[in-house]
């Protein structure tokens, strides 16, 4: 598959100096808000930036912006706040590529306000310049919710699993992986355990889950961090809601509502998500296959 296709290049209108301001400002702007893990919804990271109050942000949706504006961000100098107003977005917009635009939407209003673009107003800037700060902003918010890392080393089964568990559009995927010369990340084969045939694998995972069979990349284990398996709300064994405790314990029967792996090695334990009998990242036992909640591990891998 083609790798690179140049009339796709979203970043032909940047040089060195703002590919450095954008690598720069995302810097600072992970320092100031992280450590965050992918996929980042944008709207709560909205939120974690008015809680902090690091910046006078105030955002609010409405259905009134003209035909064709998403979102717009103002800043008033004189109140050091800046005002980001937005369309509505529908509550399932996790659900569907076009949907998901929304998420990018925000990441570039955030791009404009961290990289600095709004202390002048825009009517003092030529077209030029204000097409070279949307081109800043989109690269901001690409490398922001698609960080090269994983769409470089992440195992995804198609372009729409990648786009859904980045919670971004297919078209951003596409533009991203452009960008960084590697659209035959687009055409790889789905993630398939050899051993057993398990299909169930997560995007950062080096073994299956269900048999422990290693799956032939090993993913750095710094990216495994960066995206954490989604855990269980209620407890595998009494089906108790009630608030974990700080040792991750339920507080009703003592079972372990997360399920981390057992290797003594490594502090912290790895997380998994919850039919995991193996640590997808080191292979070891998981919790919850140590206290008993499967009945055998699938034929073909450990016993």
């Amino acid at each position: 598959m083609q790798q690179y296709i140049p009339r796709y290049d979203t970043l032909r209108l940047l040089d060195e100096a703002s590919l450095f301001l954008i690598g720069d400002r995302l810097k600072r702007f992970m320092e100031e808000y992280g450590p965050l893990k992918w996929p980042i919804d944008c709207f709560w990271l909205t939120d974690t930036i008015m809680f902090w109050r690091k910046i006078d942000l105030t955002v609010i949706s409405t259905n009134l912006l003209s035909r064709g504006v998403e979102a717009v961000t103002v800043y008033d100098p004189e109140k050091n706040r800046y005002l980001m107003i937005m369309r509505r977005v529908p509550e399932n917009w996790k659900e569907r590529s076009s949907f998901r635009r929304c998420n990018f939407t925000v990441a570039h209003e955030l791009g404009h306000i961290f990289l600095g673009h709004l202390a002048i107003p825009e009517e003092n800037k030529s077209p030029e310049q204000i097409r070279r700060e949307d081109a800043e902003a989109d690269e901001f918010a690409s490398r922001l919710l698609m960080p090269e890392e994983l769409m470089l080393t992440a195992r995804f089964a198609s372009r729409e699993h990648m786009a859904a568990s980045l919670l971004v559009s297919e078209q951003a995927c596409f533009h991203r992986l452009n960008n960084l010369r590697r659209l035959d990340r687009l055409a790889l084969p789905a993630p398939v355990c050899p051993a057993c045939g398990n299909r169930r694998i997560s995007p950062t995972a080096s073994w299956c889950r269900m048999c422990g069979a290693f799956l032939g990349d090993r993913i750095p284990e710094q990216t495994a961090r960066m995206m954490p398996p989604r855990m269980p709300r209620r407890c595998p064994v009494c089906d108790s809601d009630a608030p974990m405790t700080p040792e991750d314990d339920c507080s009703d029967c003592g079972a372990p509502r997360r399920n981390p792996c057992l290797a003594e090695y490594d502090q912290p334990r790895h997380p998994n998500p919850p039919d995991a009998r193996f640590c997808e990242t080191c292979g070891a036992v998981t919790s919850f296959s140590d206290i008993g909640l499967f009945r055998a591990a699938p034929s073909g891998g450990k016993p």
